[in-house]
């Protein structure tokens, strides 16, 4: 167990006050000034980053300010709750925000990543993966009005942690710091577009966000197993993953966290339903859910899956026919055109059974098809206290990457 597990476990064996007290010294926390997490720009390899702060020498320590949270916390709270949004929570559409501002992070380059609130601008927020997002910046920026001293780069993620805790989460303990660049600033890191966007490897928009979907690999025969015949998705999926520094359990942690909450929309993302049905708000690791879904059918097995394919009504009740370890003739099929609500060239995996609609996407798909992911997730299906561990480590380390040296824990007591 590394020592950020370690940390978190303590979340949940009751020390965290302890905890929180140790990063509080007199009312100041000190951080030592390293290498900044970046390249800093041509010409100031020796001086201070005009971005950061930081430098390459060693610096004496300096002291920041401990600022406790807990009223912009409350704040947050208040407008998570709308009648009139999708479940009735904007905590699935804040949890996904928070999730993709630092999923752009390289850890070769050390850019990307939630410092810098990058996606204020053009590029990153015209990145087809980020559609949606709009309503998120909208809800939070009377907030950051309230609050000027702190970032929208924090204020974006410290959104997603108050988020988790409402749906019913573990809360989090958050570190703040974070910069919001200038668009001279964000030049200087990531060229003319100030954005960690268009470099992305793996995605055919450019993005360095993971796609859903990249297609079957024609080349293999169709009756292969889907880990072959899937592997373009599951292969850009893991490279994209470990370009951010995180290994295959981090990944299915993360992913299970975030696909548990909220739902797909057609005029948005091209998908639609959502991952689970009971309530798409509420933290579900001990209950029914998109990890129960996808455990629940060892799908490696199944011979030919796209042979079941048919067009679904969402609305209509459909019989589970077969056990539940098999595709063919169960409640769950893939979905392709013809399709009543999805978008032209769109593939999801759709269950209608029992007279509700669940959905799972092309990626959550790899989880299971996948011999190495697949592990992870039969083990966090048998043992959810293991499940909530893992992707609250996995969490926090995700939101602080390409943060080091400028970030101190906040002196909000748990409660």
């Amino acid at each position: 167990m590394d020592a950020l597990q370690r940390k978190v476990q303590a979340l949940f064996c009751g020390s965290t006050r302890e905890q929180t007290r140790s990063t509080i010294v007199l009312g100041k926390a000190r951080v030592q000034r390293k290498q900044a997490p970046h390249p800093i720009p041509q010409g100031l390899e020796n001086e201070i980053c005009p971005i950061t702060g930081l430098c390459n020498d060693a610096r004496p320590a300096i002291s920041v300010t401990v600022r406790d949270l807990g009223q912009v916390r409350k704040d947050i709270h208040a407008v998570m709750y709308d009648s009139s949004h999708d479940d009735g929570s904007f905590a699935p559409l804040l949890i996904r925000f928070a999730w993709h501002l630092c999923g752009t992070y390289d850890k070769e380059s050390r850019t990307g990543g939630s410092n810098g609130a990058t996606m204020r601008f053009e590029a990153e927020a015209n990145d087809p993966e980020n559609a949606g997002f709009e309503k998120a910046k909208a809800l939070l920026k009377p907030i950051h009005e309230r609050y000027p001293w702190m970032s929208l780069a924090d204020l974006w993620i410290l959104a997603g942690y108050v988020a988790i805790e409402a749906a019913g989460g573990p809360r989090i303990p958050f570190a703040y710091g974070r910069k919001d660049f200038s668009r001279e600033e964000a030049v200087a890191i990531h060229g003319q577009s100030g954005c960690p966007f268009g470099d992305g490897k793996f995605n055919p928009h450019g993005s360095r966000l993971p796609a859903a979907d990249l297609g079957p690999d024609e080349s293999v025969p169709i009756s292969a197993p889907m880990c072959q015949r899937e592997a373009p998705t599951i292969q850009a999926m893991r490279s994209t993953f470990l370009r951010m520094g995180l290994n295959d359990r981090e990944t299915v942690a993360l992913i299970l966290l975030g696909h548990q909450f909220g739902r797909c929309h057609q005029e948005v993302s091209g998908y639609e339903g959502p991952w689970w049905a009971k309530d798409p708000t509420t933290w579900n690791s001990g209950g029914f859910g998109f990890l129960s879904c996808a455990a629940g059918y060892d799908w490696e097995y199944e011979e030919n899956p796209c042979l079941s394919a048919q067009p679904i009504n969402p609305a209509k009740r459909w019989p589970n026919l077969a056990p539940a370890n098999r595709l063919q003739g169960s409640s769950w099929t893939e979905a392709v055109r013809p399709h009543p609500t999805l978008a032209r060239g769109k593939r999801q995996y759709d269950d209608t059974a029992r007279g509700r609609h669940i959905m799972l996407l092309i990626s959550d798909m790899c989880l299971t098809w996948d011999p190495e992911y697949r592990q992870h997730l039969h083990r966090y299906n048998q043992d959810r206290g293991a499940f909530s561990l893992d992707a609250v480590a996995a969490w926090k380390k995700l939101t602080e990457l390409g943060c080091d040296g400028l970030l101190v824990e906040e002196s909000t007591l748990q409660k």
